[in-house]
């Protein structure tokens, strides 16, 4: 499943690897959906590889292993289940003193040991200090891998420690074709995906698959039912409430933002765009608190219906 716009990324670790610039602690960011953990996998069996060769040979011991997931010099950290057997919502600090205690460890078959944490954002405040000294001096020849989504939710601590490597999300073409390679048949059912997966291509894919791109679709057809006022707000809720609340509040700031580039030059509209925009984003974090959900809905969907005004 190769994935074209990753090459830039690929590109610039290459040069540090062979020029002898390549820090112990690497930050893959850049937005969901656009292969990071892909590209941090391939990073780390080149790293791991015997043959020191990158990418990886893919037939040494130290590659055979790692493709069953048993390599001895490998970790890997994100959500574990926690005493109830739920999984986790955060990275604890039991966790990376875990991953810290193992990377004593000599290493195996491997002229390295990796470890790898994703999402890094998922570390809470604990587990982000308890990793600050590995990060800065971490033991032997280690070298560790940080995925983020949103690099912003790090200290700058944990940032100022690592070696960044953005992965850039890839234009609107680029993207549409991988689609159409990658199980796409529909070219218009590709591009409403993409838009309602706010242009990330793997998310994209993931909505053809489970159908949720009809979910998005409703969304948009019914706002845009309002602004031709063949729909009340309360119609609209009613419409509305079935859908993932998270979900429908990403999808109801992207539809503000698509709207907003098309009324640019509309002073007044684009202001309460923006303003719609911000209140989206706003409520879908205020869905972790005890705030009426289906209020928030009906509120912001009368403030939509004054766009026709």
């Amino acid at each position: 499943m190769k994935m074209a716009w990753l090459k830039p990324a690929r590109d610039e670790f290459r040069e540090r690897l062979e020029s002898g610039r390549l820090a112990h602690a690497l930050l893959l960011s850049g937005p969901a959906g656009t292969g990071k953990l892909d590209l941090a996998l391939e990073i780390a069996a080149g790293l791991l590889c015997q043959e020191e060769s990158w990418p990886a040979c893919g037939s040494c011991r130290s590659c055979q292993l790692l493709s069953t997931g048993a390599h001895p010099d490998y970790r890997k950290l994100t959500f574990e289940l926690n005493d109830k057997g739920n999984l986790r919502t955060e990275i604890v600090i039991e966790q990376v003193r875990n991953l810290i205690s193992s990377l004593q460890l000599t290493t195996t078959i491997s002229p390295r040991k990796i470890a790898l944490l994703h999402p890094a954002e998922a570390m809470n405040r604990n587990a982000a200090n308890a990793l600050l000294k590995t990060l800065e001096e971490p033991p032997g020849d280690t070298v560790m891998i940080l995925v983020s989504d949103d690099p912003s939710r790090l200290p700058v601590t944990i940032r100022s420690r690592c070696q960044n490597l953005h992965v850039r999300l890839p234009e609107t073409r680029v993207a549409l074709e991988w689609l159409m390679e990658n199980g796409a048949s529909d070219p218009l059912e590709a591009e409403s995906a993409l838009q309602a997966a706010a242009r990330s291509p793997l998310r994209a894919r993931a909505m053809l698959e489970d159908g949720s791109t009809a979910h998005y679709s409703l969304v948009s057809s019914t706002l845009d039912d309002m602004l031709k006022g063949h729909c009340a707000s309360g119609q609209a809720v009613a419409a509305l409430a079935d859908l993932d609340p998270r979900q429908l509040w990403t999808w109801l700031s992207l539809c503000s933002a698509e709207k907003i580039r098309r009324n640019i030059d509309a002073k007044k509209t684009a202001k309460l765009l923006s303003q719609l925009q911000a209140a989206a984003d706003r409520n879908r974090y205020l869905l972790a608190t005890q705030v009426r959900k289906d209020l928030l809905l009906q509120d912001w969907l009368i403030q939509w219906a004054q766009l026709k005004a």
